[in-house]
């Protein structure tokens, strides 16, 4: 959970916006979003989708077999780079 709240911290600092202003697009006092992001608070799933989708970005549940591949495209790896060191087949055999 918290490379998901740094990571929702980094995209609003990336966006220019202030935790009140992110705070008054959610709908929420600027103190829970300080809060979430100091790890005081547990958010709700609504609530960090509402965040999410406020810095352009998308929570999504993917298979864990296709965390390599996707942390590969978003690192903007080529794609023979992190096809030599991932084998799906191999690691459904485990």
């Amino acid at each position: 959970m918290n490379d998901l709240i740094q990571s929702l911290k980094n995209a609003r600092k990336k966006k220019g916006l202030t935790q009140l202003q992110l705070a008054q697009s959610v709908g929420l006092p600027q103190g829970h979003i300080s809060s979430i992001e100091s790890g005081k608070t547990d958010a709700r799933l609504s609530t960090l989708v509402e965040m999410a989708r406020v810095l352009e970005h998308e929570l999504m549940l993917i298979p864990r077999q296709l965390i390599i591949p996707i942390k590969a495209l978003i690192n903007g790896e080529e794609l023979a780079a992190f096809e030599q060191r991932w084998r799906p087949d191999e690691e459904n055999e485990s």
